[in-house]
């Protein structure tokens, strides 16, 4: 689970929220997308990403028990992300991440694009594959990997597989279109929980907190 420092790649042009945000603008702007794939089905979902992460900033609200274990005392955090304009899942995590981190500022969130950084993104792999967003916590002093999460909330997730179990032959589209009317359902509620599960195991029980529980 931990990665020592010297494992840590370089990250290759990392963003900030803010400018990853600007980026996606520009793409659509240009009827672009980012990656080296410019098909014209990932250059229509940067398109609706981008709404879609505007819907988010709107909508979201942090769970205050999330918010009062990473305020717990501990080593600043330095959270990476790796997501791509295209993918809909970065967009419906990615604004919600950011609200985190800008409301703890013990976390530091940097965003790179998967395409980018294969050195990364081969940390991280989901059965094998480079699915993405994929968040990766890190103790910002020693760069100590503290966990991964991502790319999807296990509450959609499980809720996704059942419905490929039921509809075995179902569409694409289908799938597709199923995970994001969770996600709206959502509001980001499933993200927090999973964060907050984490969130509770990377951070030590001090000496004092021990006797209580004990």
């Amino acid at each position: 689970m931990n990665t020592p420092d010297i494992l840590t790649p370089e990250l290759i042009n990392p963003l900030t929220y803010q400018s990853y945000r600007l980026l996606v603008e520009q793409l659509v702007a240009d009827n672009l997308t980012s990656g080296p794939e410019q098909t014209e089905e990932r250059i229509a979902f940067t398109k609706l990403n981008l709404q879609r992460m505007k819907r988010v900033e709107k909508q979201f609200k942090l769970d205050p028990e999330l918010l009062a274990a990473l305020q717990q005392p501990r080593p600043e955090w330095h959270w990476v992300v790796l997501v791509e304009s295209w993918c809909g899942d970065g967009a419906q995590q990615l604004p919600a991440l950011a609200a985190i981190a800008d409301a703890v500022p013990t976390i530091e969130l940097t965003i790179i694009l998967r395409d980018e950084n294969p050195a990364w993104m081969d940390t991280c792999l989901t059965n094998g594959s480079r699915a993405i967003p994929k968040l990766i916590c890190l103790n910002a002093e020693t760069n100590e990997r503290l966990f991964t999460w991502g790319p999807r909330p296990l509450a959609i997730l499980e809720e996704v597989l059942q419905f490929k179990e039921k509809h075995p032959n179902a569409a694409k589209e289908d799938i597709h279109n199923l995970v994001h009317i969770l996600y709206a359902k959502d509001r980001s509620q499933s993200l927090q929980q999973d964060l907050l599960r984490l969130v509770q195991q990377a951070i030590p029980v001090t000496g004092e907190e021990q006797e209580v529980l004990s």
